[in-house]
C-alpha cells in the first residue's frame, strides 16, 4: 500500500484579538489557499495579531511567501503577524526574497 500521509495540515485557534495559526507539511501552491482561507476565517472571527507557527513546515515555495504577504496585508500592520519556530531553509528563503525584515520571529 502507498503511503498516504498527508503533504500539508493546518489548525488554528483564537483567544481574544490573538489568532495562532500551525502549519505543518509543504507549503506550496497546494496549501497557500487553506492558509488564506484560514487567515480570513481568523480576521472574520476579530483577531488583530496572529502568530503563525512554521515549526513543522518542511517546505515552502513562493505560493507560501504570497499567503504570508498576504496575511500581513490582511491584518494591517507589519507587527500584526509574528512567525514562529521558522526552520533554517525557511529564513533562508525570508532573507534571499529580502522579506526577513517584514516579519517579527518569535
Amino acid at each position: 500500500m502507498a503511503d498516504e500521509s498527508v503533504a500539508f495540515a493546518l489548525s488554528h485557534e483564537v483567544q481574544g484579538e490573538q489568532g495562532v495559526l500551525t502549519l505543518m507539511g509543504e507549503l506550496d501552491t497546494a496549501a497557500a489557499q487553506d492558509v488564506d482561507d484560514a487567515v480570513d476565517d481568523l480576521v472574520g472571527r476579530g483577531v488583530r495579531t496572529l502568530v503563525i507557527d512554521l515549526g513543522q513546515i518542511s517546505f515552502i515555495d513562493s505560493s507560501g511567501l504570497r499567503s504570508l504577504i498576504r496575511a500581513r496585508q490582511a491584518l494591517g500592520t507589519q507587527d500584526a503577524i509574528r512567525l514562529r519556530s521558522p526552520q533554517a531553509a525557511t529564513l533562508r528563503l525570508l532573507e534571499i526574497t529580502g522579506l526577513d525584515d517584514q516579519f517579527r520571529l518569535v
